[in-house]
Formats: C-alpha cells, sequence, structure tokens
C-alpha cells in the first residue's frame, strides 16, 4: 500500500514536472516573440528616421542611424536597401552590392531590394544583371511604375525597344493615370521611328501632367518627325512665345518648317528674319530662309543665303545638301558633288536617301559631261 502511494506520488510530482517544464517552454517563446516584435519595431523606427534624413539631404546622420542598426545584426530587408542606397551615394559600389544582396536574402519577396539592386549594377555597367533585377522586381510588383520605367530602359540599352514598348504599354494600361510611362513610352516609339503613335502617348502624359514644358517639346517635335506639320505648329508658337530661352534656336527652325510645309511662305520668312536678326551669326536662319526662296523658285537668292550659311558654318549637312541640289539644277554636277558628299557626313541628316539620290545623278551627269568634253572640241 505504500509503495502504491509513493508511485501515484511520484507520478503527480513528474506531471507536475512536466507540466511546469511546458509553461517554462512557453514563456520562452513568448519572450522570444515579444523581443522579435519589439526588434522589428525598433528597426523600422530607426529606418523610418533615417529615410527621412536621407530624403532631407543629411546623408551623414542617415548612414549613422543605418549603420547601427545594420551593425546590430537586425534581419530588416528596408534597413539593408537603405543601407545600399547610402553607399551608393558615397561612391561605394561594392558594399551597396553586398546591402542590396543581404536585403534580397533576408526578404526574397522585396521588390525594393531587386530595384536597388538592378540600379547597383546598371551604374557597374553590367545591363544583364541589370535587367534581371529590374525584370524580378516588376514581376514581384507590378504596380509600381519605377520598375517597368528601369526594365524598359535596360530593354533599350539592349537593343530590345520592341519589348520595352509592349511592356510599358502593358503598364501604361494598368495604370492609366502615371505621366511617366506614357511619356517613357513616346520616348521609345519614337527610337522605333513610330512618331504618331509617340505623339499620342505624349498626349495623354501632357493631359496627365499639364504643367510641363518639356512634354510640349516632345509632343511637338513627335508631330513634326510624324509629319502633323498643322498639330505641331501651335504648340511650337506656345513654346517661342511662353518658353523663349528654350525656344530660341530648335523651336523656332522647326516652327518655321511647319509653315513651309503648310504653305505659309510669309509667316515662316517672319519668323526667319526675326531669328536671323536675333542670332547674326547662326546658319540655320540663313538655311531656312534660303528653303523659302527656292520653295518660291527664286534660286539666286537661295544661292546667296547659302553661300552666307556655309561661310558660318562649312559642314551645315542641310546647307551642303540644298546648296548641291542648286547645282544640279544649274548643271554644275562636278561643284554639286562636293557639296552632296559634305551633306552625307552627318548620318542624322533630314532628307539622306533625297541626297543620295542627287549623289548618283549628278555623278551620272558628271561622266556624261566628262565624255562629251572631248567631242565638243573636236579632239
Amino acid at each position: 500500500m505504500q509503495t502504491k502511494q509513493a508511485l501515484f506520488v511520484a507520478g503527480v510530482a513528474g506531471a507536475l514536472l512536466l507540466a511546469g517544464c511546458g509553461n517554462l517552454f512557453k514563456m520562452e517563446n513568448s519572450r522570444e516573440a515579444a523581443r522579435q516584435r519589439w526588434d522589428k519595431s525598433r528597426a523600422e523606427m530607426i529606418t523610418k528616421l533615417a529615410e527621412g534624413c536621407y530624403q532631407r539631404g543629411e546623408y551623414g546622420r542617415a548612414y549613422q542611424h543605418i549603420n547601427d542598426l545594420v551593425n546590430a545584426g537586425l534581419p530588416y530587408a528596408p534597413a539593408h536597401v537603405l543601407a545600399a542606397r547610402l553607399a551608393m551615394q558615397k561612391g561605394d559600389l561594392d558594399k551597396a552590392r553586398v546591402m542590396a544582396g543581404s536585403a534580397k536574402t533576408i526578404d526574397p519577396q522585396s521588390a525594393e531590394a531587386r530595384y536597388v539592386m538592378g540600379t547597383v549594377e546598371q551604374v557597374l555597367g553590367h545591363t544583364n544583371f541589370a535587367l534581371a533585377e529590374f525584370s524580378e522586381a516588376t514581376q514581384l510588383n507590378p504596380n509600381e511604375a519605377k520598375y517597368a520605367l528601369a526594365e524598359a530602359e535596360m530593354l533599350v540599352a539592349q537593343g530590345q525597344a520592341e519589348e520595352a514598348a509592349e511592356s510599358l504599354a502593358d503598364i501604361a494600361q494598368r495604370l492609366p493615370g502615371q505621366a511617366e510611362v506614357h511619356a517613357a513610352l513616346g520616348d521609345i516609339l519614337v527610337v522605333l521611328g513610330r512618331s504618331r503613335d509617340a505623339a499620342g502617348s505624349y498626349l495623354v502624359a501632357l493631359r496627365l501632367n499639364p504643367g510641363q514644358p518639356r512634354l510640349k517639346e516632345r509632343l511637338a517635335t513627335a508631330w513634326f518627325r510624324g509629319g502633323a506639320y498643322a498639330e505641331a505648329e501651335p504648340i511650337l508658337a506656345e513654346l517661342a512665345g511662353t518658353e523663349p530661352e528654350l525656344a530660341s534656336g530648335w523651336a523656332h527652325q522647326m516652327r518655321a518648317d511647319c509653315l513651309m510645309a503648310l504653305g505659309r511662305l510669309a509667316e515662316a520668312r517672319a519668323v526667319l528674319t526675326g531669328r536671323r536678326q536675333a542670332a547674326p551669326r547662326s546658319a540655320a536662319p540663313l538655311v531656312g530662309l534660303a528653303k523659302c526662296d527656292i520653295l518660291e523658285n527664286r534660286l539666286q537668292p537661295a544661292r546667296t543665303l547659302l553661300e552666307a550659311a556655309l561661310a558660318i558654318q562649312p559642314e551645315d549637312a542641310e546647307a551642303n545638301g540644298l546648296m548641291g541640289y542648286l547645282l544640279v539644277a544649274e548643271g554644275r554636277p562636278s561643284d554639286a558633288l562636293r557639296h552632296l558628299k559634305s551633306a552625307l557626313k552627318n548620318p542624322n541628316g533630314e532628307g539622306r536617301a533625297t541626297i543620295e539620290r542627287l549623289v548618283a545623278h549628278a555623278e551620272r551627269l558628271s561622266r556624261s559631261s566628262e565624255r562629251a568634253g572631248p567631242e565638243a572640241r573636236g579632239d
């Protein structure tokens, strides 16, 4: 009987001890969970403080806050992301890469960590790696425009402009209120030679952000390159009136070209004459006025203006091209060839295909003249 009682007491004591151990484990787990919550709250608080310093340009204070946090070994991805940004700001790309890699390890689903790593790789010139990181960031957070814009930029850098346009068109549909996405899509469409489509994207961007003069410039240029002169001209006129420091050169010339294309030669002459008076040492208004004369079949005055333009800027592609055209018209193909070939030295010159045809025509005329020369002399 005593033995049974002793066994019973021992069993109860054991059960009580086991229950006590269970409570101890629960208490330890609770303490650990509370410590982790405190660490996370502390990390969030310090990171926000550091981010505020970073945004105000107080990089030294931001670095001090975030460096203490990182050195404490707290696994908080946003802190490592900010540490990477601060390292980039200091030019320490190796540390920036390490910090961005740590952020990715801590939180593999952090799109921002991928984005910062992509930025580091881009600065290092590793466009393949940068593209991979930006693409991953876009997949992790497809509703963040800056990730898609960075991915598109790298696609263009890799010669994949079509893919970039498709990606941004998709983003523009999903995020229709993002002006920067529509503007970037317009830029890529210009690269692809789709100027009218680009103008459509710029129009949307301008409606979303009407106070951006640079968008008006890009819209006017896209309309002009797309041959939509009636649409481009009033925007260029507005720029000339409201942004004189921007429009003092190219916009006036482009507007004059629009007016010529629309048959409004008197207005074009007025614009170019004003520009000539404002910039007497510029060849561009002289070339523009020569084009007006050519359109009115006033070839001798046109030639005089082109000679003056070439005296100022001998390598001007447009002036050389027009002079070559006039010399061919005058029956002087050999003299024309020098100017036409000079015009072709500019790979981005306007009307290149036309000039190439004029070169071929002038060479044929020149050869014919050379063959006819001995016969004309009776040799």
